[in-house]
C-alpha cells in the first residue's frame, strides 16, 4: 500500500493522538511538566504534516511510488533532528530554546515514533485491511 498525501496524514494524527499522548504523559510525569512535552508532540505533528507532504513529492520521483524502510527510518530520524535543532537554538512558541534536555527529548521522540512505525508496519495492516486499500485513509 503507498499512501496517499491525506492517508498519511490522518495516519499521523490517529497514532500521534492516541501512542503520542500516552507516552507523553508518562514523559510529563518523569520530568514533572506536561506543558513542554505536549507542546513538543504538537510541533511535531505540525512539522510531520509539512514533512509528509514533502516525503509524497519525493516519493513520485521513484518509479514504484514506494520508498523502503530504511527511507522511512531516515525519515524519522531526520524530523526529529528538526524539532530538536528548532526547539535548541530558536525555541518554537510556548517552549523557550534550550528547555528541553536532549536525554528527555530523544527517549520521548525516539519511543513515540518506533511505537506508531511498529503499529504501522504491523498491526494496523493486519487488523484494518480496509486501511490499506485505501490508501492509509481512514476517514
Amino acid at each position: 500500500m503507498t499512501p496517499t498525501l491525506l492517508g498519511r496524514w490522518e495516519t499521523r494524527f490517529l497514532l500521534l493522538a492516541t501512542v503520542g499522548v500516552i507516552i507523553t504523559a508518562i514523559v510529563g510525569v518523569v520530568v514533572k511538566n506536561f506543558v513542554t512535552p505536549y507542546l513538543l508532540l504538537g510541533y511535531v505533528f505540525l512539522f510531520g504534516l509539512v514533512w509528509d507532504a514533502l516525503y509524497q513529492y519525493l516519493i513520485t520521483l521513484r518509479w514504484d511510488r514506494d520508498w523502503p524502510t530504511t527511507f522511512q527510518v531516515l525519515a524519522g530520524i531526520i524530523e526529529g533532528g528538526l524539532v530538536w535543532l528548532l526547539v535548541t537554538f530558536t525555541g518554537l512558541p510556548g517552549i523557550p530554546a534550550r528547555s528541553m534536555p536532549f536525554a528527555v527529548f530523544i527517549s520521548m521522540y525516539a519511543s513515540i515514533w518506533l511505537l506508531t512505525f511498529v503499529i504501522a508496519q504491523g498491526p494496523l495492516r493486519t487488523i484494518f485491511v480496509q486501511w490499506r486499500y485505501r490508501g492509509g485513509e481512514w476517514l
